[in-house]
């Protein structure tokens, strides 16, 4: 199976599990547009995703996991051992964390301004004249420009 075709049949599985029929789901998603996700036919726009796992009453990442965890072959209880010690790794090199980290909202290139807007600084303090500091970070006159203090 793929994952739009796992993803649709553990959904079904819980709508079943709880005695729901596609109907009975019709406030979130109409039948025809459940049958076909649930056949693996049609994506889920995140929205609808989480209006039907919350009206299942079942997380998002929960549902996820049981989609991971079945397509890697192992049962859910071997899955999250491998996947507390992958999250315990991604928190540890602060690839994921529960607090906003600032500098994510700038992006990638908002960081390497920040950082390029620093070393300009730190060598004008220096005194570095400006062909150089152009030369030295590789960046253009403009962007010297651009951070210079006067």
């Amino acid at each position: 199976m793929d994952y739009l075709q796992t993803l649709g049949q553990v959904l079904r599985e819980i709508r079943i599990a709880q005695g729901l029929s596609r109907e009975d789901c019709s406030e979130v998603l109409n039948r025809d547009h459940l049958a076909k996700i649930e056949q693996g036919r049609l994506a889920l726009t995140v929205i609808k995703f989480k209006a039907l796992s919350e009206f299942l009453g079942i997380s998002q990442s929960l549902i996820l996991f049981a989609v991971e965890a079945r397509l890697s072959g192992q049962k859910l209880e071997e899955y999250a051992v491998h996947n507390d010690l992958h999250l315990k790794e991604h928190i540890a090199t602060g690839k994921l964390s529960s607090e906003l980290y600032e500098d994510a909202l700038r992006g990638v290139r908002g960081k390497r301004a920040a950082d390029t807007r620093e070393s300009i600084l730190r060598l004008q303090a220096e005194g570095t004249p400006k062909f150089v500091i152009v030369r030295k970070l590789g960046v253009s006159r403009s962007t010297v420009d651009r951070y210079w203090k006067k």
